[in-house]
């Protein structure tokens, strides 16, 4: 997360419904991300304890906002207040508020 990129991390659980359902939409919209310069990566909470211990995840899915190797932004859970929050975090990351997807 320390390469000068913007950085989307998604912590999830295969047991969590949650985590599935924000998992689809997390696939849908790689595509778009990805062409504006955005490193996407979804971390498996069950199978990478010391990343999740690192990043103080306490609530999946939890998704977490990089630029320059500085957090940037998160959001807990899935609700509209937190998808917002997550996407204003990444327009402000990637220095541009016309972001649509």
């Amino acid at each position: 997360i320390n390469n000068g990129r913007v950085v989307l991390i998604d912590f999830h659980a295969d047991w969590s419904g949650w985590s599935q359902f924000s998992g689809r939409h997390f696939s849908d919209l790689s595509e778009t991300l990805k062409r504006i310069g955005v490193d996407l990566y979804r971390v498996n909470i069950d199978e990478l304890d010391d990343v999740v211990m690192e990043a103080d995840v306490r609530v999946v899915p939890t998704f977490m906002v990089f630029k320059d190797g500085k957090k940037v932004g998160y959001a807990e859970g899935v609700d509209a207040g937190n998808l917002h929050v997550s996407r204003s975090s990444l327009c402000i990351a990637c220095g541009d508020l016309t972001i649509v997807y």
